[in-house]
């Protein structure tokens, strides 16, 4: 009877020794619990962003790859897309969804596993915001108290909006807000059915469904949510058939980040960050850019084009596409696809292909099948005798280009270039290219490759000679020659690029063939020191050798530097600082910066402005010079002398008034002006003569054909290309700048001058123009056969010719 008494004590001391652990696990469990006040207020996210020039968005930059909207900026229908594939009965829980979580319980009792999640929207909010995501039962409890306190403090909209502005849905991009803008380059109001639906889709597991890895699985994943979305009654199975249906304008890229033109936005950034720092992309700034997508879209073009057509006269064909297993050519395959759906086939664009048969060459592109007839592949070295069948088979993965109603076999180009140009008039960066391939790098050729310059640095060297007194017309013998620094030195030999001399040869002959042994003496002649101290002049910031090979161009120099410093020769030696970035906005729209106007921030070769100039001068006591600025014609120059064998510009009665002060004389600008443009017609670059206006410009080639050149102008835009290897290997036979660089720079200039009335270039004040006698060189008022007009800076005209005959052998062998 005795131990039947004690049995109910015994019992209620294991039940209050099971509370009593109960109570500690709880409190063990339950210690440091975070705290949920910090969700109630989340904060929007203020998105700064870039704009072009017309105001259209190219770029965003989302602080973390997360963007906080506001309630009233997420559509109800994509609440309604993501309710249905994560949490149905969102609206009638209280945190836990108990018939969810025992039916997960047995899956993942017979799978041994956490096969089977039962988490619901505010679980989730708990797990992204506050604990993390470790399977483990210490945490799934620990999200479920929390889920049930968020339940009894927030709202449940309060609660949605917060999932949805931290979900992770796959490529970087955190919440609804960012993963409009970087899939679909849109905000989250504009989202379509389709697309909503298939954001919707990549929450379980962001980084397989992501449209941007496997658009077919991103697609089954939209198909469940479309038909969810139909058995919860908030959309009709029609439209959700229809929705499936319809091609994804996906714009994102695996490789570029919120934005529409990666090396415009990594530069824009660039910039910001030097001047303001990281965190005023924190604060929603809008930069608005003087960057042209007409432009930007025709240099990309252009430099995409050149490189290819580069690759394929060099003949060599690497093969089909190697790294991809079936699934991953399968998901390449349905993506491309898409693409052209909503996209169409854009002209010169490279697309994958999928080799279904070798003889004829038949390969798949998504959307058709195409032959490749052997003109398609005759570019092949060896020509006529390459056939497919030596490299290729069925189920390879190749590349082909689109070029009018044909494609080519193709690969993607190894071969990179960088383009810039320039609005001369609003002195503005239109456009920047900095690769052909921003997937493979990053690197911005256009502003921070240093790569020889070759043949393009010679106008500087001439504009050195011009201001030291050569005329257009100075004789300089083209022949060999040994330069050496002292006798024990090998010696210098330049070679012209044809491994010729040409005897007496004149100052404009020299820089229109680009004749090196000429531009070599010139250089001698002035002094190396004296032409280092006239490049420092344009702001030429680069590596340059203190000796006789800087004539050739074995300085190094970027091309945005290069192509900037002949913006002094288009713009009548004026200064020329661009602006890429037009203006700064805080959110609330107060000015942060505004680009000053063209001309009214003009700095003199010393880096201080004018108005500072002005200051310095007035503290100093001095008095600026009482005199009339020259004036300015806009004529190209006289067709035919009147009655004088000269022509004066002060004649013209155009006049413009010379304020702005300069780098170096407006006549030696337009002289150069003058020689590049009969570069264009008559000597190294006469493709470039098929843009059909006044154009100046000049050719560059370095050693071994490793960089190739052009550089050029009309009177409005100037354009610089350079084209080479990133490893320095050479481009291939005879790619020098007129034939490598050229194209591209012609290419973009049709699609820039497209439509625009053509104009000449100005002559400044202080330019005469005289007949020259071809036979000897001096003014001659008689018109003769192949005689011309040469331009001079007043005072430098060489004699007149008193028609007196000359023997032959005394004659220029060259002239002109």
């Amino acid at each position: 009877m005795r131990k039947i008494r004690w049995i109910p004590v015994i019992l209620l001391g294991i039940l209050c020794a099971i509370i009593i652990f109960a109570a500690g696990l709880w409190l063990f469990m339950m210690q440091g619990l975070p705290s949920i006040q910090e969700l109630k207020e989340p904060q929007p996210t203020l998105v700064s962003k870039v704009l072009a020039a017309d105001g259209s968005v190219i770029g965003y930059y989302p602080p973390g790859g997360m963007v906080i909207l506001d309630d009233k900026d997420i559509p109800e229908m994509l609440k309604k897309a993501f309710i249905s594939a994560e949490d149905a009965t969102f609206y009638s829980h209280a945190g836990l969804d108990y018939r969810r979580i025992i039916a997960a319980v047995i899956t993942d009792i017979r799978a041994a596993s956490y096969s089977q999640g039962a988490s619901t929207i505010t679980q989730q909010v708990v797990r992204t915001y506050l604990l993390g995501r470790e399977k483990t039962i210490y945490r799934k409890v620990r999200e479920s108290v929390l889920a049930i306190r968020i339940e009894r403090s927030l709202t449940k909209d309060q609660i949605l909006n917060l999932y949805l502005n931290r979900v992770y849905l796959g490529s970087g991009a955190s919440g609804v807000g960012a993963a409009s803008l970087r899939y679909f380059n849109k905000e989250c109001k504009e989202l379509t059915l389709p697309e909503m639906s298939l954001l919707a889709g990549l929450a379980p597991a962001p980084a397989r469904y992501s449209p941007l890895n496997s658009l077919p699985s991103a697609k089954k994943r939209q198909n469940y949510v479309l038909s969810r979305m139909a058995a919860e009654r908030y959309i009709s199975q029609e439209e959700a058939e229809k929705a499936y249906q319809e091609p994804l304008r996906i714009t994102g890229k695996n490789y570029a980040m919120f934005t529409r033109y990666p090396y415009v936005t990594d530069y824009v950034h660039q910039f910001i960050t030097q001047k303001y720092g990281t965190e005023i992309f924190n604060n929603g700034i809008t930069i608005k850019t003087s960057i042209i997508p007409k432009l930007q879209d025709a240099s990309e073009l252009a430099a995409r084009k050149g490189v290819i057509e580069i690759e394929m006269r060099q003949g060599l064909y690497r093969g089909p596409v190697t790294g991809f297993d079936k699934t991953q050519i399968a998901d390449i395959m349905a993506f491309q696809k898409n693409r052209i759906e909503w996209e169409g086939i854009t002209d010169y664009e490279i697309y994958y292909g999928e080799v279904k048969s070798v003889l004829p060459l038949k390969v798949d592109i998504g959307t058709k099948t195409v032959d490749l007839t052997p003109k398609s592949y005759e570019w092949i070295s060896p020509v006529k005798k390459w056939t497919p069948a030596d490299i290729l088979k069925p189920g390879d993965l190749v590349r082909v280009l689109s070029a009018g109603n044909n494609f080519i076999l193709s690969q993607d180009p190894l071969i990179q270039s960088a383009l810039v140009a320039f609005d001369l008039s609003g002195s503005k960066l239109t456009a920047i290219v900095g690769g052909v391939d921003y997937a493979r790098s990053q690197f911005n050729r256009a502003i921070s490759a240093r790569r020889q310059s070759g043949s393009a640095i010679k106008p500087f060297i001439y504009a050195a000679a011009i201001d030291k007194g050569y005329t257009t017309t100075s004789i300089i013998i083209d022949a060999p020659e040994t330069f050496k620094k002292d006798e024990l030195d090998e010696g210098y030999n330049p070679q012209n690029y044809e491994r010729k001399y040409y005897g007496a040869t004149t100052l404009r002959t020299g820089l229109v063939m680009s004749r090196n042994v000429v531009t070599v003496k010139i250089l001698k002649d002035i002094g190396i020191d004296y032409a280092l101290d006239y490049l420092k002049k344009f702001g030429m910031e680069g590596e340059f050798p203190r000796d006789l090979s800087l004539a050739l161009g074995t300085g190094a120099v970027t091309p945005y530097n290069l192509t900037k410093g002949f913006a002094v020769f288009a713009g009548s030696g004026k200064p020329f600082e661009p602006t890429a970035i037009e203006s700064i906005l805080e959110a609330n729209g107060t000015s942060i910066y505004t680009a000053p106007q063209a001309g009214a921030q003009v700095y003199t070769s010393t880096g201080i402005t004018i108005q500072e100039k002005k200051e310095q001068n007035e503290e100093a006591g001095f008095e600026p010079p009482q005199k009339e600025s020259p004036p300015e014609t806009t004529a190209a120059g006289p067709e035919q002398p009147s009655d004088d064998d000269t022509i004066d510009a002060e004649d013209s009665p155009e006049i413009q008034a010379e304020e702005e002060p300069v780098i170096i004389d407006p006549q030696t600008a337009y002289i150069i002006t003058n020689m590049l443009a009969d570069a264009v017609q008559n000597g190294t670059a006469t493709r470039v003569k098929a843009l059909g206006r006044p154009v100046a410009g000049k050719t560059g080639t370095s050693d071994d054909f490793k960089d190739a050149w052009f550089i050029g102008y009309t009177p409005d835009i100037l354009c610089g290309v350079w084209v080479g290897y990133d490893d320095m290997q050479p481009l291939g036979e005879k790619e020098a700048g007129g034939r490598a660089a050229a194209p591209i720079f012609l290419d973009f200039m049709k699609a820039a001058e497209s439509g625009k009335p053509s104009a000449d270039f100005k002559v400044p004040a202080g330019i005469v123009f005289a007949q020259i006698n071809p036979k000897t060189g001096l003014v001659t008022a008689s018109p003769l056969p192949g005689a011309r007009f040469e331009c001079f800076k007043e005072g430098t005209l060489p004699k007149k010719d008193e028609d007196i005959p000359v023997p032959e052998d005394t004659l220029m062998k060259e002239v002109f």
